[in-house]
């Protein structure tokens, strides 16, 4: 869905927008919180991807400092 569908969507439940119909407002109910769902879904997915950079970074760090301990004590005699 697009930012203009969901605005539509909002839109929807302004204050003074009616509806005629008790299933359209369960429809557009529905449509909403399918579409906050797959936002969710997004967020999700683009917060284990970040997760998962910072834990390489973490590892990749570690690495450096074990490396630069084992140059010092090797080389330092």
């Amino acid at each position: 869905m697009a930012q203009n569908d969901l605005q539509e969507l909002l839109d929807m439940f302004a204050e003074g927008s009616g509806f005629g119909d008790p299933d359209a407002r369960r429809n557009a109910e529905q449509r909403l919180q399918v579409h906050l769902a797959k936002e969710q879904q997004k967020t999700t997915s683009r917060l284990n991807l970040l997760t998962f950079g910072l834990v390489v970074v973490g590892f990749l760090n570690f690495a450096a400092l074990a490396f630069q301990v084992w140059l010092q004590f090797f080389y330092s005699k």
